[in-house]
């Protein structure tokens, strides 16, 4: 087993930049040296395709060029395939790894996303159609914050949480105003292109190699529902944590689901100890 790394590096959900979890990282940064990729995706060599190969490469590149010695992957969603993917190939430079509401895609709902990737439906169904509707421009952040502070999901994130997105989510529009840090077109794209069958595989590969893993979800979470609660919480078995939010867990419960991986990184430490 591998003692747990004092480096971390974290990599974000789909459509929220680093920056936007501020109040999750800022915990974890007390007791290990953080490291965040800023927006995964958003350079051309790097934007979303079959397998989020180009992503893969992206926080391949960026372990490769931390300084030497193992590290923890945490990531949240998005964020969480990619750490299994990266780490699967990167068996020297990773030690243990968490993913924060990332369910895995099983049985039968695998071969329907599988299906629908095939034939061109995850364009026109589901998340991604809906990213690419999503409104991206405003006059000024004021104007964002009364806009997004009025949506459901924003009125469950932990005070604060809806600051740091109007901070670090939005960028200066060359035209005027301000748009979203991370390009709707990107986040379509990493919808309709979902990577559940390479980090599934990756997941398993990490496993097989005693690589530790854990998993963090929230008890209201629609992506875990749709990927198959009962499934994922036998496939992680004593490695599932589950946390009084929705799936935007980092966002509502920050210093809960630090601790939440704090926890899981101590259990580990203290199995290799009593090992």
């Amino acid at each position: 087993m591998n003692i747990p790394s004092s480096r971390l590096l974290f990599l974000h959900a789909n459509g929220y930049p680093a920056g936007v979890y501020r109040a999750f990282l800022d915990p974890l940064a007390a007791r290990c040296t953080v490291d965040a990729i800023d927006a995964i995706g958003t350079e051309a060599r790097h934007r979303p395709g079959h397998g989020w190969r180009r992503m893969r490469v992206q926080v391949m590149e960026r372990i490769e060029a931390l300084p030497d010695g193992r590290l923890v992957l945490v990531g949240h969603s998005m964020g969480g395939y990619l750490a299994a993917m990266a780490a699967a190939r990167l068996p020297q430079r990773v030690s243990q790894v968490v993913l924060i509401d990332s369910p895995m895609v099983l049985g039968w709902r695998a071969t329907l996303v599988s299906a629908a990737k095939a034939t061109g439906l995850t364009w026109k169904l589901g998340p991604a159609p809906v990213a690419a509707r999503r409104r991206n421009h405003w006059a000024s952040r004021e104007e964002a914050r009364a806009h997004l502070g009025g949506k459901d999901f924003v009125q469950r994130w932990a005070p604060g949480v809806l600051d740091d997105f109007i901070r670090a989510g939005l960028h200066e529009h060359p035209g005027g105003g301000v748009t979203l840090a991370i390009p709707r077109e990107t986040e379509r794209d990493v919808y309709a292109t979902i990577a559940h069958r390479d980090a599934l595989l990756a997941v398993r590969r990490l496993r097989a190699r005693g690589t530790p893993v854990g998993f963090i979800t929230g008890s209201h979470s629609e992506e875990t529902r749709l990927a198959g609660r009962e499934q994922n919480r036998r496939f992680w078995g004593r490695d599932w944590v589950e946390l009084p939010t929705g799936h935007l867990v980092p966002m509502e419960a920050p210093e809960a689901c630090a601790g939440a991986v704090l926890s899981f990184l101590d259990r580990i430490n203290a199995d290799v100890t009593t090992g």
